[in-house]
């Protein structure tokens, strides 16, 4: 209210500017009607939109306020003039100059005052819009994420099953520990489908999990290394971020090399961001194929929660391999 004050008596006093131009006379009759007459419609248009329950003037609002507040206005002019100019009477063509400009006034202040609400409530709509787009972004990306939690890849399940029940006539011990692992690692599963978020430190539980059990199955051929400092465990991340590029590495990069390879996970901070790289010595990045639905889901999740901040990227090691770098607000 106090900036629309302000507003008004602006425009009064460049009113109150030309009137005193064009009738040769004082500043200060012109000034002194000029704000009577400008704050008197503004006072009648806050009235009748108050009793109306409006907050933006209309073309009722206008054809009452104008007129009402100009005759109030000048009224209160005639009684304010001589009482602080000393003189008698307005100087000649002031009273109907003040009228007719207070026509003019009245009418283009309404405006003013009604576009404004009106653009601003067009840029509260288009914000609105914005959320209710980023929050059904969000709730898609959350129903994939449950999706993609509530399965566990069937080649994995049967492969690992198959193993158990291979070793537990030779290798008695190795069977007890790979079944270890994939209880913890189908337990984990389970717990992040019913919660809503995650951390780091849980995330790289799952993947320990998941390597302690290809490495029962791949033998010397994987090797593994996991660098999570204490004060970044407990940092956020969304749960099957980092699995896939652990599986992508297993299958594309370590995989189809005989002597197999190492995986090196390292988390580390940079700035405000949450780096997390995921590192193997396998074959090297084919930039001919495409991205696999996992990382390109991953890339998707990232994207509607942290938007422009989230980045993944893929990229080859020296001699060979792939460092898969996944940035995230800390």
């Amino acid at each position: 209210m106090y900036r629309d004050v302000l507003i008004v008596m602006a425009f009064n006093t460049a009113i109150a500017v030309l009137f005193a131009a064009m009738l040769t006379q004082g500043f200060a009759q012109s000034f002194i009607y000029s704000q009577a007459i400008g704050l008197s419609i503004l006072t009648c248009s806050r009235v009748l939109m108050h009793v109306q329950g409006v907050y933006k003037p209309d073309g009722r609002t206008v054809a009452v306020a104008v007129p009402v507040g100009a005759i109030v206005g000048t009224t209160i002019g005639v009684f304010l003039v001589p009482a602080l100019t000393g003189e008698d009477k307005p100087s000649a063509g002031l009273l109907p100059g003040s009228l007719v400009g207070s026509l003019v006034f009245g009418v283009a202040i309404s405006y003013f005052f009604y576009s404004r609400v009106t653009i601003a409530e067009k840029e509260a709509a288009l914000q609105q819009s914005a959320l209710e787009a980023a929050e059904a972004e969000r709730r898609r990306a959350e129903a994939e994420l449950k999706a993609l939690q509530a399965q566990i890849e069937p080649h994995f399940l049967f492969n690992t099953l198959s193993n158990v029940a291979g070793l537990i006539d030779g290798d008695p011990a190795t069977a007890k520990r790979m079944l270890t692992s994939f209880t913890g690692y189908l337990r984990g599963s389970l717990d992040r489908t019913r919660a809503g978020g995650g951390t780091v430190g849980e995330e790289l539980e799952m993947v320990r999990r998941y390597l302690e059990i290809m490495a029962i199955r791949m033998g010397d051929r994987l090797r593994w290394v996991i660098d999570l400092p204490d004060e970044l465990a407990a940092a956020a991340l969304p749960p099957l971020t980092l699995q896939p590029f652990v599986e992508n590495a297993l299958q594309h990069g370590l995989g189809p090399r005989p002597e197999g390879g190492e995986i090196r996970i390292v988390v580390r901070r940079d700035k405000d961001d949450l780096v997390i790289e995921v590192i193997d010595s396998g074959i090297g990045l084919d930039t001919s194929a495409a991205p696999g639905v996992g990382i390109a889901n991953v890339r998707a999740r990232l994207a509607a929660i942290h938007g422009p901040r989230a980045d993944v990227v893929l990229a080859p090691v020296t001699p060979h391999g792939v460092r898969a770098t996944v940035r995230v607000p800390a």
